[in-house]
């Protein structure tokens, strides 16, 4: 099997792809990251695409989604523009549980098959604490979703060491700033995760980590029934930035709070945990 991965847009898209290239090699097939949307692989199998904007560049397009998308938050999911780029691009849908599939599949029209979230398999058990508190909101362009603009992240790294925290990251949105460790190292050692509505907050709850979720005022009294919303119920959402200092210091406290909460959104939100990229090259091969 021949497989390109289309991620060349940001470096941080590669984070999606490299446990299922792995495996792919592993198995004796054949990957390619292609360097542009240029470059073609005509006896490529399939093109793994972790964003809607990446071109098929040999066989079919698989779109898997480099996050889960929290909606209508980030309505530009429901928006025509993105169903027609998408369509446009993807042949299939590879998505991270039941509840998500049925979604994806009413939303865009195409083939969608469960195989969980291959970018998370080597942090299933997450079970190492080093008292770290990750702050990572989600990128600034996003105008009345972004805690960072309200937030004083220095005052905030004071009330998580008063809290009894040893360590604290303020990680931006990878597309726009630079970290020395990747998400997924942060998520290895995070004790308590702070975010708004960045999918972020998501895969925190799948991981079983105590998470704080700055909320936007204005989507207070907005009820939905999408699992991206459902999942606030595993995590506590603030509205106001004066909640924050005893949101911490609750978790602080009784790092348990929500953990039952935390443990069924985690199934509900990913299948196939720690054998996501297994479960997606099976897929692949039955596909071929």
């Amino acid at each position: 099997m021949k497989v390109v991965f289309s991620c060349y847009i940001f470096d941080f898209h590669r984070d999606y792809c490299n446990n299922i290239a792995e495996e792919i090699i592993r198995r004796g097939g054949e990957v390619i990251f292609a360097k542009s949307g240029h470059d073609y692989h005509p006896a490529a199998d399939f093109t793994i695409q972790p964003d809607e904007a990446y071109p098929r560049l040999g066989g079919r397009g698989v779109w898997i989604n480099h996050a889960f998308p929290v909606v209508p938050q980030n309505n530009f999911y429901l928006g025509e523009k993105f169903k027609n780029q998408l369509r446009m691009n993807s042949d299939l849908i590879f998505t991270f549980s039941k509840e998500w599939s049925a979604w994806h599949s009413a939303m865009y029209g195409l083939e969608t098959h469960v195989v969980g979230m291959p970018k998370l398999d080597n942090l299933f058990p997450n079970t190492k604490k080093s008292g770290l508190v990750l702050y990572a909101p989600t990128h600034h362009l996003k105008d009345g979703v972004y805690s960072g603009n309200n937030v004083d992240t220095s005052a905030l790294k004071k009330l998580c060491f008063e809290a009894g925290y040893s360590d604290f990251v303020h990680r931006g949105h990878p597309a726009f700033e630079r970290s020395d460790k990747t998400l997924s190292e942060l998520f290895s050692q995070a004790s308590l995760v702070i975010t708004d509505y960045s999918s972020v907050g998501l895969e925190s709850i799948v991981l079983r980590i105590p998470t704080i979720l700055i909320g936007d005022p204005k989507w207070k009294t907005h009820k939905n029934d999408h699992i991206s919303s459902l999942s606030d119920a595993a995590a506590t959402r603030i509205y106001n930035l004066d909640d924050l200092p005893a949101a911490i210091q609750m978790y602080a406290q009784n790092p348990k709070h929500k953990s039952t909460e935390r443990s069924s959104y985690s199934n509900r939100l990913c299948e196939f945990q720690g054998n996501s990229a297994k479960k997606m090259v099976d897929l692949l091969e039955e596909l071929l």
